[in-house]
């Protein structure tokens, strides 16, 4: 399911859908954040969530998205979701093995 990521409640909702809980960090003043947190098989992964769209962050490694695509097609064994920018450009991220 492709879900267009346009409120912090749809990226909770989209990953959770694949089994990922994390925790929003680093609270401004007012006790809001952007930053979501988790870990998949050992890898901390940051996103910084805004309305039109979002960044990921795992190691060094960044990437801009607007949706998240909770089945994803990749040919390789496990279970995997797919960060895309407008439907392109998708990021597979190994969510189970």
């Amino acid at each position: 399911m492709k879900m267009k990521i346009d409120t912090k409640e749809k990226l909770e909702e989209a990953l959770s859908k694949v089994g990922i809980v994390g925790e929003w960090i680093k609270p401004d003043e007012y006790g809001f954040s952007r930053l979501y947190k988790f870990n998949v098989c050992g890898t901390e992964v940051i996103i910084e969530w805004y309305c039109n769209y979002s960044e990921i962050t795992i190691g060094s490694a960044r990437m801009w998205f607007t949706h998240i695509n909770t089945y994803s097609g990749y040919p390789n064994s496990g279970k995997w979701i797919e960060f895309t920018f407008n439907g392109e450009k998708p990021l597979h991220l190994k969510v189970k093995k």
